[in-house]
């Protein structure tokens, strides 16, 4: 049974700072081999090294903590290996979890972990690109930092699936990020990204990218992007200082690659948000507009050829779509990512072979924390061989609901268990019916309560049980949705 998710900064560092980094499985016994042999050196594992992101990485962050001079921080995960060596590298080892790439269909988790890798290199390419045309002198550098910056968002995405998913969701219909990740999250990524950094010992580089200080706020950047405002001219240069410093400082270019990679993986490369960030980087490197986009469509088909990790299809193959910048296309996508969280079930489930009970459920209780705002709790029990156990829970105590037994003498579930059912108690038609529920259930039912409940089979040999309770109120939409999505996953329709 999955616990509660963390819905808090403190709760996401608590729950992410010592979770171990994946690492592709051929490289990290390829890794253990290299360290046994005598014969190789740290320059015949530079490959390796850098093949894996969280790898280089962790090894940059150990680099970065025990040298004692801060001022010469070590930027790249080849000079960090160099400094940690064969035997700090070896004391790594334990910090890392592996995962094989070469199963025939990934895990949902792997695969969203791989493709937020792919787009990560795909803007730390665009940004060394971006570099490189100001003459900048320091593209690797900034390459690296770029591509680190999105570390906690791999973490995200591996550890924590199910939650950013349905902020991808939110993200797609157009919510704000601050606003979807707030809500979803409970913080943002970029506040945990910085706490999770300055725990890990990363570059300070990488930590400023995300700081104020450093990088523009939205007045500043309307500001920059002002200044680019007619794309058949060059850009007007700033009188305003603190302006001035952000333009001379590169790592402008790892911020806005950052937004325009990820901007264009959730929404193409046709967004009406992507030109935005153009006419910034055109301000911050003197061109004209066409030749920053031009140059960001580049650096992608370079990313594709050099960095494909196989989680998704590269963003340099969207550029080959004949409807990309015309209305049909961008109807279509608006269409794709228009879908209410019922339907975007019905989806998911026809596109799915075989989907066993618990995968049901774990789909099911997504849709149900985006279709019932409602619900403050819902447990999704199974029942097979007469006994009743908890498969997911949301909102509830962990160890409350692990004390309840939840097997016990029930009419009320051995109604549900055995046919497919529902029914909505509040008041003392719920007050009623509260001795016939499992031994000690009761104690998570408040006097103010709603309960729904029902059940469905969802296999041939297992039925599932819905229990949603809110102190507030349900409505009748909040039970018709409940019955949609139990008639969803429902044997005989799948």
């Amino acid at each position: 049974m999955i616990d509660k998710s963390p819905s808090s900064l403190n709760e996401w560092l608590h729950f992410l700072k010592n979770k171990k980094f994946p690492v592709k499985s051929v490289n990290l016994t390829r890794l253990k081999t290299q360290i046994k042999r005598t014969e190789d050196t740290l320059d015949g594992m530079q490959a390796n090294i850098a093949s894996d992101p969280l790898l280089a990485f962790a090894i940059l962050n150990e680099a970065n903590r025990i040298i004692p001079n801060k001022n010469s921080e070590i930027k790249t995960p080849f000079h960090a290996a160099a400094m940690v060596g064969m035997n700090g590298i070896e004391k790594l080892l334990p910090r890392f979890a592996a995962y094989d790439t070469h199963t025939k269909k990934p895990s949902p988790p792997l695969k969203a972990f791989l493709s937020e890798i792919q787009t990560s290199y795909e803007a730390a390419t665009i940004a060394r690109h971006w570099a490189i045309e100001k003459l900048t002198n320091n593209e690797d550098d900034i390459f690296w930092t770029t591509l680190f910056r999105d570390a906690a968002r791999w973490l995200l995405w591996f550890y924590a699936y199910p939650i950013m998913s349905t902020l991808k969701q939110k993200l797609e219909q157009g919510e704000k990020a601050s606003q979807a990740e707030l809500s979803t999250l409970g913080c943002r990524i970029d506040e945990l990204t910085v706490h999770l950094c300055t725990f890990w010992g990363t570059p300070q580089k990488i930590i400023e990218s995300f700081l104020t200080k450093h990088m523009p706020n939205a007045k500043e950047l309307q500001a920059l992007a002002h200044l680019a405002h007619h794309p058949d001219e060059l850009p007007g240069f700033t009188e305003d200082k603190r302006l001035t410093i952000i333009i001379n400082n590169p790592l402008i270019f790892s911020y806005c690659a950052n937004k325009v990679a990820h901007e264009a993986n959730l929404m193409r490369w046709d967004s009406k948000n992507l030109p935005f960030f153009y006419r910034v980087v055109a301000t911050v490197m003197h061109r004209h507009l066409g030749d920053v986009i031009h140059t960001a469509h580049l650096a992608s088909t370079e990313a594709a050829a050099l960095y494909n990790h196989g989680g998704k299809i590269p963003l340099a193959n969207q550029l080959l779509d004949p409807d990309l910048f015309t209305k049909k296309a961008a109807l279509e996508h608006r269409a794709k990512n228009s879908l209410s969280p019922i339907s975007a079930l019905k989806k998911a489930l026809h596109q799915k072979d075989n989907i066993d009970t618990k995968q049901k459920a774990s789909l099911a209780l997504k849709t149900i924390k985006q279709a019932i705002p409602n619900a403050q709790h819902s447990i999704i029990f199974k029942h097979t061989n007469n006994k009743v156990s908890p498969m997911y829970q949301s909102g509830y105590n962990l160890d409350t609901i692990k004390a309840i037994q939840w097997s016990s003498s029930s009419s009320v579930f051995n109604k549900l268990s055995g046919a497919r059912s529902a029914t909505h108690l509040s008041g003392k038609k719920l007050d009623n019916i509260l001795k016939d529920l499992p031994h000690t259930s009761d104690q998570i039912i408040d006097p103010n309560s709603h309960l729904i409940l029902a059940s469905t089979q969802t296999s041939e040999n297992e039925m599932t049980i819905f229990w949603l309770e809110t102190r507030t109120e349900f409505n009748e939409t909040d039970y018709k949705n409940l019955k949609k999505i139990v008639s969803l996953i429902s044997h005989s329709t799948t």
